[in-house]
C-alpha cells in the first residue's frame, strides 16, 4: 500500500504546479518541512483521475481508504495560496 502512495504522490507532484519530483522533496528534506505541499497545486479533478489511475484493481473500500490517507497526507493543495 505505501508503493502504491508514493506512486500517487510522485505523478501528483509532476503534474503541479509548479512540476516537481517527490522523491527530491523528500531527499532535500523539502517534504519535511511544515505545510510543504501548499507550495504546490493541482485540481482536485486532476488528483482524483490518478488515484483512480493507480487504484483500479482495488475495491471500492481499499480505494476509498487510499484516498484518504492520500488527501490528508501530502497530497498538492486544490487552489493557489493566497
Amino acid at each position: 500500500m505505501i508503493k502504491l502512495i508514493m506512486d500517487i504522490y510522485r505523478e501528483m507532484y509532476a503534474k503541479a504546479t509548479p512540476p516537481a519530483d517527490f522523491d527530491k522533496l523528500i531527499e532535500t528534506g523539502e517534504a519535511k518541512k511544515e505545510d510543504f505541499f501548499l507550495n504546490y497545486v493541482l485540481d482536485q479533478e486532476t488528483q482524483e483521475e490518478i488515484i483512480l489511475k493507480h487504484c483500479k484493481k482495488l475495491s471500492k473500500h481499499d480505494t476509498n481508504r487510499i484516498k484518504g490517507i492520500v488527501y490528508l497526507g501530502s497530497s498538492p493543495t486544490f487552489e493557489a495560496r493566497k
